[in-house]
């Protein structure tokens, strides 16, 4: 039974990636920016990949603890906590809303790209960081 779930939630999770794929194609060559935004694109399916993974890891193989009394283990949960917030927003509407920017779009892109990979990054940080309980 465990191993059906595990399956199913591979299989939703992939399936979300590719529909990301196909909605953003990302290597589709825009005539007026080009390179601005394929790295916009791929930078936001490196950060998708990344949110993905770490969701996968937090829902099945995270250490279910007793609450303790120390004060920097509940603030490093604070802090994650707050940066998984942003990291699930800030990318998602900076590739909604680009098609809305009009005058300052290569820009946009570039800044939203290093935006995607500093949160991806981030995320990376985190699943290296954090004990997890394999079975």
């Amino acid at each position: 039974m465990n191993f059906l779930l595990h399956f199913i939630f591979i299989a939703a999770f992939l399936l979300v990636y590719v529909i990301a794929i196909i909605i953003l194609k990302p290597f589709r060559m825009h005539r007026k920016r080009p390179v601005s935004t394929i790295t916009l694109k791929t930078s936001y399916l490196v950060y998708l990949a990344a949110f993905m993974l770490l969701a996968y890891l937090v829902l099945f193989f995270s250490i279910t603890s007793e609450p303790t009394e120390e004060a920097t283990d509940e603030k490093i949960l604070t802090v994650f906590t707050i940066f998984s917030v942003f990291a699930f927003f800030i990318p998602n509407v900076g590739i909604m809303i680009r098609r809305s920017i009009k005058t300052w779009r290569v820009t946009y892109n570039y800044v939203f790209t290093a935006i995607n990979l500093i949160i991806a990054g981030g995320l990376i940080y985190y699943i290296t960081d954090i004990p997890w309980q394999f079975k």
